[in-house]
């Protein structure tokens, strides 16, 4: 019953979307080929992973895509460094906020709750050794699981990081993933930032190793909060390429001086030379990872990471707010931007027919004035109603034949010359407007555009000041703007 009136609740506040039963609440991650998106069940909350679907064309590639990346979960199902897999199909029910339903290729997933490693990696600059120690562990044992099943990962970074509700490590975004005995020679991408040398060279390759010179980059981020090189065309990769720890240390020491002032411990050093090695044949495995003498040192407490990582959490979730409330800001600019530039090109059209027909746009001088006035206050006629007004006689009311966006247009030059417009509404033809003198507030108005009977317009404006003999003047002004550019239009197309 109380998962019930939660659902309920949510529903009242806000409308979402809804897929197999969970409320999308909101984005999650963002990929070249898939979106991931929280979604909420009473108090169940999951990760809902799309796989992108350009056309139809590529559907059956995308259906394998998923089937492959499933049977490799539904084998990595019982460690539990390795999200779990609850669900899948190649026709999940997403029913979108206006009740539209469409079919989605994608999983349900289990959540990691407290967010990706990379978020804490920001938000607190670095790991300290024993904490970068407890997670490799952590690593190192979900990849020798992995190894004696055949697979191997292939896009290992902190990104695809996750924590669970006591901060423990799981590896998600098996996308890239593959299980094959022997040598791969068939996929060579990845992220750049963590690709080992054998894949930029197209040869054929251990996907486990592949593994391990990734989780040496992000061992050293942990260590660092910087990358040990940022791109794989740059002179520091090109040094590790070479096996030149000599020339790749005496930076990295300069580099990282203030953190580690008599550089960086040997037994540290040499555990990412031997999972850096350029020739993967030579390179560490998984399993000797975790038997190095620097694996092997002292770890953090799971609650002494707990107590540090619960203090940054708070932070966390309102950075990740703000990201949102501003991408959500972002994609409602472009809608605007995308809606006046419709009205625009609408309105070019109908000067275009209309010097076609004889009556150039000299004769139509409203086409100009409107679109200057919807690119200098950003407002578009797509979507607004013209809402019907009761026939009844109205003191402050002024009542006029005309075409209803060349009267809105009208009314806002005549505000925009004499006043200040405080905001017009997006969906009605309707705008708050304050009249200054002097730099000083002198009267409050809303006024609004209604239709009556036939082709007539009624203006109401509500006196929302003190002024009432201000408010009257500022009525007799806008009936004579309207008049008078309604007057100079006629005598412009006579």
């Amino acid at each position: 019953m109380q998962d019930e009136n939660q659902v309920n609740q949510m529903e009242e506040e806000e409308v979402r979307s809804i897929c197999e039963g969970y409320y999308i609440i909101k984005k999650l991650g963002i990929g070249k080929d898939a979106v991931v998106k929280l979604g909420q069940k009473g108090h169940e909350q999951v990760a809902i992973k799309f796989l992108k679907v350009k056309n139809e064309q590529e559907r059956p590639e995308i259906i394998q895509k998923l089937q492959q990346e499933v049977q490799i979960l539904e084998q990595l199902h019982n460690h539990d460094g390795i999200v779990k897999l609850k669900y899948f199909s190649d026709n999940l029910t997403y029913i979108k906020k206006n009740g539209q339903i469409v079919y989605k290729i994608g999983m349900i997933l289990e959540l990691g709750e407290k967010g990706t490693m990379i978020q804490y990696l920001l938000s607190l600059k670095r790991f300290d050794e024993q904490i970068s120690r407890f997670y490799f562990r952590q690593l190192m044992t979900a990849l020798i699981y992995m190894k004696g099943l055949n697979i191997c990962h292939l896009d290992l970074k902190p990104d695809n990081i996750v924590f669970d509700s006591d901060f423990n490590l799981k590896i998600t975004d098996f996308g890239y993933s593959k299980q094959v005995q022997g040598l791969i020679n068939d996929f060579f991408g990845g992220t750049k930032n963590y690709m080992a040398p054998e894949l930029l060279g197209s040869i054929a390759y251990d996907g486990s190793k592949v593994d391990v010179f990734a989780a040496a980059q992000i061992l050293f981020a942990m260590m660092t909060g910087c990358f040990a090189f940022n791109n794989c065309k740059e002179q520091l990769y090109n040094l590790i390429k070479q096996n030149d720890y000599a020339q790749f240390w005496n930076f990295q020491n300069k580099q990282h001086q203030t953190l580690f002032p008599q550089g960086f411990p040997d037994d540290f050093k040499d555990l990412i030379n031997r999972m850096f090695d350029s020739d993967f044949n030579r390179r560490i495995t998984p399993e000797e990872c975790l038997q190095h003498p620097w694996t092997m040192g002292v770890e953090a407490k799971l609650n002494q990471i707990q107590d540090q990582f619960n203090q940054v959490q708070e932070r966390i979730n309102q950075q990740l707010e703000q990201q949102e409330e501003e991408h959500k800001r972002k994609k409602q600019r472009i809608r605007e931007q995308e809606r006046a530039d419709q009205e625009m090109r609408n309105l070019l059209q109908q000067s275009q027919q209309s010097y076609k027909s004889g009556n150039s746009q000299k004769k139509n001088p409203m086409i100009n004035k409107k679109r200057q006035l919807m690119k200098k206050f950003k407002f578009t006629f797509e979507n607004r109603v013209l809402k019907r007004s009761l026939p009844t006689k109205m003191i402050d009311e002024i009542l006029i034949y005309d075409d209803p966006k060349n009267l809105f247009c009208s009314i806002i030059e005549h505000f925009d010359k004499c006043g200040k417009i405080i905001n017009i509404h997006e969906t009605k033809y309707k705008l708050n407007v304050n009249i200054m003198e002097n730099d000083q507030e002198k009267q409050e108005m809303l006024i609004e555009l209604k239709k009556l009977e036939g082709d007539k317009l009624r203006v109401e404006v509500l006196n929302l000041g003190d002024d009432f003999i201000k408010f009257n003047e500022e009525i007799q002004n806008l009936k004579q703007s309207i008049q008078q550019q309604t007057d100079e239009v006629e005598i412009q197309q006579q």
